[in-house]
């Protein structure tokens, strides 16, 4: 286990080399009275509550490997592939009101959310924002044994997420999200539900580096198969690993047991455990356009 991490961490160490090469874009300063918390409008797989400026655009592309870190240097300790992949064009309708438009590779899953920057609080050592997220999801790969119309009705997945996010003394942040998923399992006889409660910690070192972790557990409802062909149940999400501001862009290289991306199928949980032999190595990439 001691080596697996060892091997992680300098893979994580490369990331410097990305810095010196990026544009020096920053953002704006912050509209008149608006709180804002993280510098990244997502971390790997949860919204933050931040939203984009109106008429402003947002791209977002991020990669889970599926051969296991464990596999060591014959697989590039997972580079080596399959990935699924997910990428993501967001467009900001007003100060407080964003549309996603995303793609995954697992099952052709493409979403479509919206995000509300709600209420926000202002403390000394605690503000707080909230936001709310929701979205539908359509599965457009179904596979052959499965008869049904790509239109079919339980093609069809729809989720709500409430966010909620504070900073302590400007470098520690905190995410609850509380999530729910309908029709959770769209090959299942009955329709179904699965309620997760999403929660990542962030401490950022200065401007450009931060450590994060995200847990996922899976509270009531579906935690099963998402795909025929699959066996077992689903597990808690569990990811950690380094962020990197820079130019405009924010890195994320994770190690997560969770290869699934779009939320309606990320929220489902993972489909391996958290046992030394599932970890799989994760990145992504967000741009600010």
């Amino acid at each position: 286990m001691r080596r697996k991490l060892l091997r992680l961490t300098a893979i994580l160490g490369l990331l410097p080399a990305a810095a010196p090469g990026q544009p020096s874009w920053q953002p704006g300063a912050p509209a008149a009275g608006r709180i804002e918390l993280f510098t990244a409008l997502v971390t790997p797989n949860y919204p933050t509550t931040e939203t984009l400026y109106k008429g402003t655009f947002h791209y977002e592309i991020s990669h889970r490997f599926v051969p296991p870190i464990d596999r060591g240097y014959k697989a590039n300790f997972g580079f080596d592939g399959p990935a699924n992949i997910r990428m993501s064009v967001s467009y900001g309708l007003s100060r407080r009101m964003m549309l996603t438009l995303g793609r995954s590779n697992v099952l052709d899953n493409l979403d479509l959310q919206l995000r509300y920057r709600w209420l926000q609080f202002r403390h000394d050592r605690f503000p707080a924002v909230l936001a709310l997220n929701a979205g539908a999801a359509w599965n457009t790969e179904i596979p052959a044994v499965v008869d049904r119309r790509a239109l079919a009705a339980d093609n069809f997945q729809y989720y709500g997420q409430l966010v909620l996010n504070t900073m302590v003394a400007d470098r520690l942040g905190l995410g609850l999200v509380p999530s729910c998923v309908y029709n959770s399992a769209i090959f299942s006889v009955d329709r179904q539900y699965t309620v997760t409660l999403g929660t990542y910690v962030q401490y950022f070192f200065n401007h450009a580096w931060g450590i994060l972790l995200e847990y996922s557990p899976a509270l009531a409802g579906y935690q099963g198969i998402l795909s025929p062909g699959e066996s077992g149940r689903s597990h808690h999400s569990l990811a950690w690993g380094l962020s990197l501001d820079t130019g405009g862009h924010t890195f994320y290289l994770i190690a997560t047991n969770n290869t699934r991306l779009s939320p309606s199928q990320f929220l489902v949980g993972a489909p391996y455990d958290a046992a030394p032999d599932n970890w799989r190595t994760g990145f992504g990439i967000t741009r600010f356009l």
